[in-house]
């Protein structure tokens, strides 16, 4: 086979960016957005309020843009039609950018994910929509969304060879010539190969010609072999532990685990996708085996389905409702209803798995219908239960709950303590502050801190407010511990007096280029000690009036690592302790003298380069 040439690669690439320009409008924003956001340091990102919006909203936009290219494509749709479906997409993208906290929550967090989950799903749908009301499939949609599905394998196979490729090239060139690239290259590298390449790659092969997906076309054998010989074995062994844990709770007569509920959808998941793969060939005269395995696979479901609905129905009863079980409740009615809806139709209609699936994470992403907010009315009707079972809360108040309920049992308080947790993680104290005289609401200088850190105060605050301990979710035996700690930000030097400075941070470091460059404004004038020539001297510079530096004295640290090398060796694994003395420099000049403490020093050679990293402090003096 020939190998392509490098006009049809560009050719390629520019049909693409006709096909697709807002989908890799979007890859590229994600491309560069996540570079910048790798080189920012934790203090910077606190302050960019727009990175995640931006991100999240080109993530999101990858499928948006790409489900409306494809069915204008598929549809015909005028240009007008076309540029006004894009359009809309991108309002739709404003409208999550302006909605979006700089930092997201628990509930932000599930809903961009329902929400990528439907819109990936749309994409294996938005072609072949007219298919749900048909009687029979087609077989465009199957090979359509096998193309897409092995075009997903091999564009992240060629993404993750390049990388390897390429970080392995940048490693030999750092380390054959000596070349220092940048601390952020390998991410940078990911993230391009990730974004932008990655997309590309995909998009190229996206069908185009949707009558050539409807004719007849060989069976991967490759995907015969994968599905009959592994994922239909696993789907069978699945089956087999929970039926024999069925059987063994209904003779013990006793509730299921609430951890069985992730077995049941795992199996259910694996099957319907085992049958998806298999799809095209079931009707062929040797594989009857197929449509009866299909029969059987969702019949032998709604027993599960049941042990599914009690496990989580006693935590629902138990604990109420959270977003969790909401989907776990949700994806087990979805199930009963593709398992009724396939037995009726013979295994005819595939088409409503990912468009049904899609509507599901649609309706659970907002919406008084949504998990989020269903699973709030939830949790507060538990607290009102709770509150009920003691005449002196039934005031509808929970200020200084444990001191007015002394005899509150420790399970109650558990149980309170966890639904304050629960609103503190999706920071909705507002929803808690009926239940309260005092203010919930947070005070202006905690919109600075860390989103973690206004859960702590908002915990911290129920917690104060009400008297009921902070229990340790994972071990309900003991409360949290309660610790606070103080402390001031380290000085880079202090002033003793007499034209005395003590310098607290000596350090330097030759790995990641931190070198030493310490100012000090002093009465006697601005200096500054910083290191040099790879860390083997440190100088200490006083400012001319004309703003240019002028040496006042040099400290040798290079020539004492040396010597302590060829004393105990150039390569050794462990730490040397070496007498205190050893390790004090000093030097002097008729107007300055400056002392050196070091804890250590590290000599690194690379062929004929040495270079030094300190740590310590050190003592300035001046004189006029």
């Amino acid at each position: 086979m020939a190998l392509p040439s490098l006009q049809r690669v560009v050719a390629e690439a520019a049909r693409v960016v006709r096909r697709f320009p807002l989908t890799l409008l979007s890859s590229l924003v994600l491309c560069v957005v996540g570079i910048y956001w790798q080189r920012l340091s934790s203090e910077e990102e606190k302050e960019l309020a727009w990175l995640f919006p931006v991100v999240s909203a080109a993530g999101l936009g990858l499928a948006l843009t790409l489900c409306v290219a494809l069915a204008a494509e598929r549809y015909r749709w005028p240009r007008w039609a076309a540029l006004a479906g894009q359009a809309a997409a991108l309002a739709l993208l404003a409208l999550w950018y302006a909605v979006c906290p700089a930092e997201p929550d628990t509930v932000w967090s599930l809903r961009l994910l329902l929400l990528l989950l439907a819109l990936h799903l749309l994409v294996a749908a938005v072609p072949y929509l007219p298919e749900l009301r048909r009687q029979a499939d087609t077989p465009g949609f199957w090979r359509y969304n096998e193309t897409l599905f092995l075009r997903i394998l091999t564009a992240g196979l060629y993404s993750g060879v390049l990388y390897a490729g390429c970080a392995l090239a940048m490693l030999a060139v750092e380390n054959l010539f000596d070349i220092k690239l940048g601390e952020h290259s390998y991410e940078h590298l990911f993230t391009v190969l990730g974004t932008v390449f990655n997309t590309w790659f995909f998009l190229a092969g996206v069908p185009a010609d949707f009558a050539a997906l409807e004719q007849e076309a060989p069976y991967p054998k490759g995907l015969k072999m994968f599905t009959q010989f592994v994922l239909l074995p696993l789907v069978v062994l699945y089956l087999g532990i929970l039926y024999a844990y069925l059987g063994r709770i209904l003779g013990q007569w006793q509730l299921p685990k609430g951890w069985v509920s992730l077995l049941v959808l795992a199996f259910s998941v694996a099957g319907i996708f085992a049958l998806l793969l298999i799809h095209p060939i079931r009707h062929a005269a040797e594989n009857t085996w197929i449509r009866t395995f299909a029969r059987w696979f969702y019949r032998a479901l709604f027993p599960l389905l049941g042990l599914l609905a009690v496990a989580i129905g006693t935590r629902v009863r138990q604990y109420g409702l959270t977003e969790e079980r909401y989907f776990v409740l949700i994806l087990a009615g979805w199930l009963a209803l593709v398992a009724i809806y396939f037995l009726m139709r013979r295994g005819q209609g595939i088409i409503w798995i990912p468009a049904s699936l899609a509507l599901v994470a649609l309706v659970a992403a907002g919406g008084p219908w949504g998990a989020f907010a269903i699973s709030e009315r939830s949790q507060l009707g538990q607290l009102r239960e709770l509150m009920a079972q003691y005449p002196r809360l039934r005031n509808g108040k929970l200020d200084s709950a444990a001191q007015r309920v002394p005899n509150m049992s420790r399970p109650t308080k558990q149980r309170i303590s966890s639904i304050f947790e629960y609103f503190s993680k999706r920071n909705a104290l507002e929803r808690l502050q009926p239940y309260f005289t005092a203010s919930l609401a947070p005070p202006d200088s905690l919109q600075q801190l860390r989103s973690w850190q206004q859960r702590d105060w908002a915990t911290d605050r129920l917690a104060g407010l009400s008297g009921i301990p902070i229990y340790n979710p994972y071990n309900l035996n003991e409360s949290k511990e309660l610790s606070v700690r103080f402390h001031t930000g380290r000085p880079e030097f202090q002033k003793l007096g007499g034209g005395r400075y003590w310098l607290s941070s000596i350090s330097s470091y030759s790995y990641n280029e931190h070198d030493l460059n310490l100012e000090i404004t002093a009465q006697e004038g601005i200096f500054r000690v910083r290191t040099e020539n790879q860390g083997h001297d440190l100088w200490l510079e006083q400012q001319r009036a004309d703003g240019t530096w002028q040496r006042q004295l040099s400290v040798d640290l290079g020539t004492v690592a040396d010597s302590l090398a060829r004393v105990h060796g150039r390569n050794r694994q462990q730490w040397v302790e070496v007498p205190n003395p050893t390790l004090t420099l000093r030097a002097t000049t008729p107007r300055a003298s400056l002392t050196v403490f070091l804890q250590e020093i590290m000599r690194r050679q690379r062929q004929d380069t040495a270079s030094y990293d300190i740590e310590g402090q050190a003592l300035l003096e001046l004189r006029p």
